[in-house]
């Protein structure tokens, strides 16, 4: 699997799948329903679904602070978009427009005196 960020600043897509560690990488469906949803006096339950939206969580490797410079970029502004092939659900490539929750959970390392940082964050769709 391939999950690409696009760049504005550089016009192009980067592939951070490298940086991804293994089994880091988790995807959810969750439906957004009307504020009309919920059950009535006999027990019947109204969705009023509105849209689905899907998530991806995402959870790097330690990585080098050059790395991590270039992760902390792509993911600066609010809204991002991503580009994951194969996509688990439709077997090919998809792109979305994600809000990329500008504060990610750093763990940072050191290791023989080299400085590591392991990063996760989550992916929403918008």
């Amino acid at each position: 699997m391939k999950l690409e960020i696009y760049d504005n600043g550089s016009d192009s897509w980067i592939d951070i799948t490298p940086w991804i560690a293994w089994q880091g990488l988790t995807f959810s469906r969750n439906d957004v329903d009307s504020p009309n949803a919920g059950r009535d006096m006999s027990g019947y339950m109204h969705r009023g679904r509105v849209a689905v939206k899907e998530k991806m969580n995402v959870k790097t490797i330690p990585l080098k602070s050059d790395e991590c410079n270039v992760l902390y970029d792509l993911l600066l502004p609010e809204t991002i978009y991503v580009r994951v092939n194969p996509h688990p659900e439709t077997n090919g490539s998809k792109t979305f427009y994600m809000y990329s929750n500008n504060v990610q959970t750093t763990f940072v390392s050191n290791v023989g005196g080299v400085e590591r940082k392991t990063m996760s964050f989550p992916l929403i769709e918008n």
